[in-house]
């Protein structure tokens, strides 16, 4: 396929290992050096993550980015930590604010820092976001929604901008609705629009995530386990496929009746969350919306059941409601703290937060090597051709899934 020079992307043939950069001295000194198990963590990952090695090869040369302050909002894992070294090779300055705390990852931190990439923790001061944002004024943002809300609410800071890239469907929701309030101001590509991610990274990647926490927090034989899926959207269907392979018994809870219908299809009981959690085994929590498993659900809990939730919002479960309702809570690590309910043992994962990313590291790095290549494309794009955008929400170009997709392949042996 022929692109143009915004869409170029990965050199064909299969992708190298990506750049490595040895430790700097200052680095080592001040104590903010990786250790080595933690670099040699990292460097798999990002072998892992060939299409944005190559892109990071490619702007490494062009610098494109060159002096352009980039701010992003996502969490803090080892493949976010490549994309952030990409943009810094791009030529660009950054400031990385944690989509969410409990989903942090030391090591990913440490090599940020160490590569003198600002990452925005409560031990960076006691700034409010608005206020760094309002010095480090960004010109390109690479977003969960947060820095779109915070830059629309200070003028100056909205009209600095050339334009977002927005990450999550939840981080979509929140442009739509900034820009139906006239609050939008610059043109914003949704990445989650890219096949890419409803069709690979989030059911695929999502999926598998799931299972492997599951199993690595608490050593669960999933076989004839009983789960409860609580949405069925893109995650929820990866989900639900995943632990249907591990010989789970699968019911699906969704308020839409299509959904209902397309788990049927699928293979899956349907039920009400009423009715369905006196029997579960394994309950997960993947609506993307707060408020789901409530104060008035803990007597249905049955005794041993898994719990967690792997939505955006960590308010999903309500944890504080669990706590209140509990004679004793045992932190048992791993993520994982059991919850005695008047002689029931509830095992809640992660917190209520993201299980996936607290108990397992979140997506595979191969997975996300889809989604964050488009983000480079999508951000370059903003800065080469701001002629082709309007304010607003703007289509993802097709060609950059398709460019993302035959690189990909390319990097698995395959011929595209």
């Amino acid at each position: 396929m022929t692109t143009t020079d915004t869409e170029r992307g990965p050199a064909a043939g299969r992708a190298a290992a990506p750049p490595t950069d040895p430790p700097s001295t200052d680095a080592a000194r001040s104590g903010t050096r990786p250790s080595a198990s933690a670099t040699a963590r990292l460097r798999l990952a990002w072998r892992q993550m060939p299409v944005l090695a190559a892109l990071r090869r490619q702007v490494r040369a062009d610098r494109p980015l060159l002096g352009v302050p980039v701010a992003a909002a996502m969490h803090v894992s080892t493949e976010t930590a490549h994309l952030m070294v990409t943009l810094k090779d791009a030529g660009a300055r950054l400031l990385l604010h944690p989509s969410n705390l409990g989903t942090l990852d030391p090591a990913a931190v440490a090599e940020l820092r160490r590569r003198a990439i600002r990452v925005n923790l409560p031990d960076t001061g006691s700034a409010s976001l608005t206020e760094q944002l309002a010095a480090f004024r960004p010109r390109l943002l690479a977003d969960n929604g947060t820095l779109l809300t915070a830059c629309a609410d200070v003028p100056a800071l909205a009209g600095d901008l050339l334009g977002a890239t927005v990450h999550s469907r939840n981080a979509e929701r929140t442009a739509r609705a900034l820009a139906a309030a006239g609050r939008l101001p610059v043109p914003v590509i949704p990445v989650a629009d890219s096949v890419l991610k409803s069709a690979v990274e989030t059911p695929a990647g999502t999926g598998q995530s799931t299972v492997h926490a599951l199993v690595r927090a608490t050593g669960v034989q999933l076989g004839g386990k009983r789960a409860v899926v609580v949405g069925y959207g893109t995650a929820g269907t990866g989900i639900a496929r995943y632990l249907q392979a591990m010989r789970c018994r699968v019911t699906v809870v969704d308020t839409s009746a299509v959904a209902c219908l397309r788990a049927l299809a699928d293979g899956h009981a349907v039920g009400a969350l009423d009715t369905v959690l006196a029997d579960a085994d394994i309950v997960v929590v993947a609506t993307g919306t707060r408020k789901v498993v409530t104060d008035r659900h803990l007597d249905l809990l049955p005794d041993g059941v898994l719990l967690g939730n792997i939505g955006h919002y960590p308010d999903a479960i309500d944890v504080p409601a669990l706590t209140r309702a509990a004679d004793r809570v045992t932190a048992l690590g791993g993520g994982v703290h059991e919850y005695l309910l008047a002689g029931r043992s509830v095992f809640l994962l992660g917190e209520g937060s993201q299980l996936n990313h607290v108990c397992a590291g979140g997506n595979s790095s191969e997975t996300m090597d889809l989604t964050l290549s488009l983000h480079v494309l999508c951000l370059l794009h903003l800065v080469r051709r701001p002629d082709d955008l309007v304010p607003g929400l703007n289509p993802l170009p097709d060609s950059f899934s398709e460019t993302v997709a035959r690189a990909k392949l390319r990097a698995l042996g395959h011929v595209a």
